[in-house]
């Protein structure tokens, strides 16, 4: 959620003037307040004044059960549909496999995937599909013949759809990941007590890996353009919002962002981490796409931003990043999760938005919008200002 900031003249008189007042004794602190509001509404020049006031934490309405089957029929869904679908799912505990499966098919576009799954790649590319499917994923489960074939023929079958990439390193460890999602061993055991029969669709499995591609090619083809401007837009992002950590990291000869970060976009942040944790990333990149991921590992790194900065060796920052930050952020939102707070902590460290956010709030505004007042802050309007407010309640005026 994006706020709106009030601009200050620091240093110029009616700035000085403030202060000086404010800190002397004479005014009482009704008074002082009083000043302090009239003199706000004077210090913008725009069209319109923007009047920041302490948020109140109002939470989301989320959906039910009648409302997220009604979800899964939509084909469009409005900013604020988003937003009580991505509170729902971070917040609600138990949504059913199914459910849950419907819900992320509806932002997937399907078509024939026999086309893909009934011809063989080039020799090379099988190749090294059949050397990688063994290494893709620190999950047991993928080691079962069934998931293994499975992430055989998806890869295969991608590399048929999308000649231009074919197939790279890496792509395994997102497809295999997905399979996990999309299966039943993958989830929740509701599936087996409500006495449903489910079949495990390859086809679903493989629109979902075209679906999250096309937001990644760039990180997949000859000079992966795509993570040089990931890791730049990474470096604005931490220059604006938490600086401390761009400066200690180039303090400690890490410079080149890509040398922390890259595998945090090669993986979709899904290397070694837990079912829950990874079907959380799975459905707000569905959401909001890339710009959640950049949003989510810069206020990760706020969150640990002062024990970043006592980390003064590569050999104790390097294995936090790789491992250590996740894991331990995963366990926060679960505590998070059962204090009912997490979704208020996702508006305020992450944000639902559709492009990466930049700016570090100080807090979520709930921001007023009034009509510009005509007359403008100079010292002789301070004057009157004061005169009006202090000096005639002196008088009895």
């Amino acid at each position: 959620m994006k706020q709106s900031i009030l601009r200050q003249r620091k240093g110029s008189f009616d700035s000085q003037l403030n202060i000086s007042l404010f800190q002397s004794n004479f005014i009482t602190g009704d008074l002082k307040k009083q000043v302090d509001d009239e003199i706000i509404n004077y210090q913008i020049d725009d069209e319109f004044e923007m009047i920041e006031k302490q948020p109140k934490n109002i939470p989301i309405t989320l959906f039910n059960n009648d409302q997220l089957h009604q979800v899964t029929k939509k084909q469009y869904l409005a900013d604020d549909q988003k937003l009580q679908l991505a509170a729902t799912l971070i917040q609600q505990r138990g949504i059913p496999y199914l459910k849950r499966k419907a819900i992320w098919m509806t932002f997937i576009e399907k078509g024939d995937a026999k086309l893909y799954f009934d011809k063989k790649p080039p020799q090379i590319v099988e190749d090294q599909i059949q050397k990688d499917v063994p290494r893709s994923g620190y999950d047991d489960k993928m080691n079962y013949k069934k998931y293994t074939n499975l992430l055989y023929r998806i890869l295969c079958a991608y590399a048929i759809y999308n000649p231009k990439i074919g197939y790279t390193q890496g792509m395994n460890i997102i497809c295999g990941k997905i399979i996990l999602l999309l299966s039943i061993d993958g989830n929740d055991k509701q599936v087996e007590l409500d006495n449903v029969e489910v079949i495990e669709n390859e086809e679903e499995m493989f629109w979902m890996f075209v679906h999250l591609m096309k937001s990644m090619e760039d990180l997949f083809i000859q000079g992966v353009p795509g993570i040089h401007r990931r890791i730049h837009q990474l470096e604005q992002m931490l220059e604006n919002r938490c600086n401390q950590i761009l400066v200690h990291l180039q303090c400690n000869n890490i410079e080149n962002l890509c040398f922390c970060f890259s595998q945090y976009y090669f993986t979709m942040l899904m290397q070694k981490q837990e079912k829950k944790f990874t079907r959380l990333i799975l459905e707000m990149f569905l959401l909001y796409g890339e710009a959640f991921i950049q949003n989510f590992i810069v206020g990760i790194l706020e969150f640990y931003s002062i024990r970043i900065t006592r980390m003064n060796e590569l050999e104790r920052l390097m294995p936090f990043f790789r491992d250590t930050m996740f894991t331990s952020y995963y366990q926060e939102l679960i505590k998070l999760k059962k204090q009912n707070q997490i979704v208020q902590h996702f508006l305020q460290n992450h944000y639902f938005e559709k492009e990466p956010y930049f700016i570090k709030p100080q807090f979520i505004p709930i921001v007023q919008i009034v009509e510009k007042k005509e007359q403008k802050l100079t010292p002789k309007n301070i004057l009157n200002l004061l005169h009006k407010n202090i000096f005639g309640k002196i008088l009895g005026q």
